[in-house]
């Protein structure tokens, strides 16, 4: 399951969050409690659907037919999950009636006397359900009249129970059928081979067969119901299919169309070929979720699918990959318990990545890590600390964040790291030989890995799984070239405490002389430790942790002249990037010269884009102007890059209205750009200006179509950089029902910052208009509104937040509800200082931009000054 589709704008890797999590703030919320694998009484093997789906009038009725054993001798009950749904009447397939109680969402069944262990029972419960949760009836109405007519599920991570009744947790596997009808002219796609396609008496129904072999957990059982374009291939026989919209078939296999390659891939390196009937994608209207991995059968929200012109930066592949490599690990393999979620989700999130590394190369893989490094440290550094394992939590959804997902996948990362290419792979395809089709704890990988390799890594698992946070280095760097000796002092800065340790890992230190290359491996261990280099030669470069294998945050002062040979030498994009970084506090002309040339000319996008990002925090008019030159930069996500950083030049005074800046950024969003997302990044950057003229342009960029609305997104998100009173009415006015998703949830985050420079009437009425939002039937919206409530620091919108709390039925929007009413109770005597904070900070910057001017004209006047050589 992926939480939500980035549209690729966001985190590049020149930032470095706060170094541990804000404010000490612990994971475990008030009232959280202890949760454990559930006992299993009873062993299910067939769990089979007979339904009729009603998309009218948004309801499901059928049978459920669940064969199962007991497990000890003497069992006389049998229980289910069974939410908000009408219970008809429950026998045992021969007939027997059986009594029933059923109440808070429990079905409690009498087999009306002892059985013995290991009988086989099958027990058909007759039902039907108007779910909430669980099955997903969406439809046009007055506000969307273009959406289509669909039903789907989405089990993942306890809601199959609301749509029928069914053991709902994930311990127990078991093979799986549904038959399901539904009125023509829909399509049921479901899990497995379809065995038959019926038409019913009358011709106006359809009814679908489909079986799955490969017994799975119950919350991947999946129905989808719509009209769909079908595209179909065939990967060694296997059938390959896409299911979309008619008429966007081209953007399906734009989408999608490597699904295939990543198959052969996934297989080849796991070691066990796709194991399953078929593997098909099914691209749905208004999907909660990016994807969920439905065992052979995934579900994508169909904003994925994209034009020619998105297709230049922007590409489904991570997330497609992503939710294919569940296949394997979360659905052959399935994690025994919620607090061993990152079993699932590390080992997708790191395959993903790994399909980058095979499709597009070690630049990619290595950016791409370093950028889910970085959404990792946000959330530790804005949100909470907390181990990757652990069970005490409200609901299970609220452990699929970034630990579970991008910290996991780093674990598997540190792992391949300490264990060697050879070893890691070994170890990952016992650990899947192994398991296949059962479930699994972290203790069963953690043996698996010793089992293949020998290697005993309890000091590993135990730093990066069940202990939090990592490590922050500081690094200083002497040479003394009389002995010819390089010295490194290491320190580990982060604070330790009973959850956060002092990590031990090897590291890589690596120096390039005349003579080469030479890298040496130190093993870390203490707060502060040295070591000493013997080389030929004073190195022209050194590097700590090169290929970026640890996950750590980094400070670590070179001479300029280091940095500058490493901006143009390294092999390794890290390493130029990490140089881009070193180069900021510089300042000098010929670091601005030395970052322009590699905007301009480094052969990866990534490094252009950092190489901008370090311009713009250098703020002096030189890097300004060297950064307008490098707008004709080719990539466009290194022209991404460029605007982004023309955002951190704050326009002229009044006196000189028109600051080069942002009028360079005017010029892209009125002239265009051939990327969407170029625009969608100046409309950002011109709101950061806060140049006069900006909102009326921010304005204009409303009219603009773009894809998943990014320039509209952009355009927002620009408005709340530029503060401005008058940009309220226009925010208010974009989150009304009708206008398109994104950019309501954009104009609702918007009214968070916007709401700070309110008069106290706007004030209201922007609280007001949030709190309405609460109730909006988009989650997303609804989310928005929750942070921007937060942001705002508003006593009022407590008793909001907490009602939200209590009676909304997504997990997200349950576990943020919560944090922001315990972020406003303690925040809201510091509102004033943190508003003084912010202006004097706004202060400062302007007179270190001041400064840096007049430092960078003085260094002009001396160099000018200096005799020319053979003077």
């Amino acid at each position: 399951m992926t939480e939500s589709l980035s549209w690729e704008i966001g985190q590049r890797c020149g930032r470095v969050w706060a170094s541990g999590a804000v404010d000490g703030r612990p994971f475990p919320l008030p009232g959280d409690r202890p949760h454990y694998a559930r006992d299993r009484t009873i062993d299910v093997r067939h769990i089979k659907l007979e339904i009729t789906l009603d998309l009218e009038g948004k309801r499901v009725s059928g049978e459920v037919h669940t064969t199962l054993a007991p497990i000890n001798d003497g069992l006389t009950h049998v229980e289910f999950d069974a939410v908000e749904m009408d219970i008809g009447a429950v026998r045992m397939r021969s007939g027997e009636p059986l009594a029933f109680d059923h109440s808070d969402g429990r079905l409690r069944l009498d087999l009306g006397g002892p059985r013995k262990a290991g009988e086989d029972l099958t027990i058909v419960v007759e039902y039907s359900a108007g779910p909430r949760r669980g099955l997903y009836f969406i439809a046009p109405d007055e506000g969307y009249p273009d959406r289509p007519v669909q039903a789907w599920s989405q089990g993942e991570d306890e809601d199959s129970r609301h749509w029928f009744p069914c053991y709902d947790f994930p311990n127990e596997m078991a093979t799986s059928e549904v038959v399901a009808t539904v009125a023509e002219p829909y399509t049921i796609i479901s899990n497995g081979e379809l065995m038959a396609v019926t038409r019913g008496p009358d011709g106006r129904t359809h009814t679908y067969h489909w079986y799955q072999s490969v017994p799975h957990v119950a919350y991947l059982i999946s129905v989808v119901a719509g009209e769909f374009a079908q595209i179909t291939e065939r990967l060694d026989g296997l059938p390959v299919q896409y299911f979309v919209p008619k008429g966007r078939e081209e953007d399906g296999r734009r989408a999608l169309g490597n699904t295939p390659d990543m198959i052969r891939f996934f297989s080849e390196r796991i070691g066990i070929p796709y194991p399953y009937a078929k593997y098909a994608q099914v691209t749905v209207a208004d999907f909660i979720f990016g994807g969920m991995e439905n065992i052979s059968a995934t579900t994508l929200t169909d904003t994925i699918l994209h034009d020619e012109r998105a297709h230049l930066d922007y590409s489904a592949d991570s997330l497609v990959a992503h939710e294919l490599a569940h296949q394997w690990f979360g659905d052959l393999l399935t994690c025994r318990d919620w607090a061993h979620a990152w079993l699932n989700e590390g080992f997708a999130t790191y395959l993903e990545a790994l399909y980058k590394e095979h499709h597009e190369g070690i630049d990619e893989f290595r950016y791409h890590l370093c950028q889910e490094a970085q959404t990792y440290f946000r959330e530790d550094a804005r949100r909470y600390r907390r181990p990757i394992v652990t069970n005490v939590y409200r609901e299970p959804i609220d452990l699929f964040d970034r630990q579970s997902y991008e910290k996991g996948g780093w674990v598997l990362h540190m792992m391949r790291f300490v264990l060697g290419e050879e070893l890691f792979w070994k170890a990952v395809r016992h650990y899947a030989a192994k398991h296949r089709g059962s479930n699994v704890t972290t203790p069963d990988l953690q043996r698996a890995v010793e089992e293949a390799t020998g290697r005993n890594l309890d000091w590993f698992f135990d730093q990066w799984v069940f202990k939090a946070g990592h490590p922050q280095f500081k690094v200083a760097y002497e040479w003394d070239d009389a002995a010819k000796q390089a010295r490194l002092t290491i320190n580990q800065t982060q604070e330790t405490d009973g959850e956060t340790p002092l990590f031990r890992m090897p590291v890589d230190i690596a120096f390039a002389t005349g003579d080469g290359n030479q890298t040496f491996r130190v093993q870390l261990s203490e707060k502060e430790q040295s070591f000493y280099f013997p080389l030929p030669e004073k190195p022209k470069m050194v590097r700590f942790d090169p290929g970026g294998w640890l996950l750590k945050t980094l400070e670590f002062k070179r001479p300029k002249e280091l940095l500058l040979h490493q901006l143009q030498h390294d092999g390794d994009v890290m390493g130029r990037i990490d140089a881009a970084k070193g180069l900021v506090k510089m300042g000098t002309p010929e670091a601005v010269g030395a970052l322009k040339t590699a905007v301009l000319q480094d052969p990866f996008w990534g490094v252009q884009a950092e190489a901008a990002k370090a311009l713009g925090e250098m703020k002096s008019k030189a890097a300004m102007h060297a950064l307008i030159e490098c707008l004709s930069v080719e990539h466009p996500k290194a022209r991404r890059g460029v605007v982004a950083a023309l955002g951190d030049f704050r326009d002229e005074p009044p006196a000189h209205r028109g600051g080069a800046a942002a009028g360079a950024l005017e010029r892209v969003l009125s002239e265009g750009d051939a990327s969407y997302y170029v625009e969608a990044e100046a409309a950002r950057s011109l709101g950061k200006t806060r140049s006069p003229r900006a909102l009326d342009a921010l304005v204009k960029a409303l009219e603009k179509d773009s894809h998943n609305e990014v320039i509209r997104v952009r355009a927002f998100e620009g408005m709340a950089e530029l503060k401005e009173e008058r940009a309220i009415p226009v925010a208010v006015e974009w989150t009304a029902y009708g206008k398109p998703s994104q950019a309501r949830q954009a104009a609702a985050s918007a009214l968070g910052t916007l709401g700070e420079v309110a008069s106290p009437g706007q004030r209201e009425q922007v609280l007001d208009r949030l709190v309405e939002l609460l109730d909006d039937p988009d989650l997303r919206v609804r989310l928005s509104a929750v942070a921007a409530l937060q942001e705002l620091k508003a006593d009022k919108a407590i008793p909001h937040l907490e009602r939200l709390a209590e009676r909304d039925l997504d997990g997200r929007v349950v576990r943020r509800a919560r944090e922001a009413a315990a972020r406003i109770r303690e925040g809201k005597d510091k509102g004033e200082e943190v508003r003084k904070l912010r202006t004097d900070l706004d202060k400062l910057a302007e007179e270190n931009r001041e400064l840096r001017d007049r430092l960078t004209k003085l260094e002009a006047r001396l160099d000018a000054a200096q005799p020319s050589e053979g003077a």
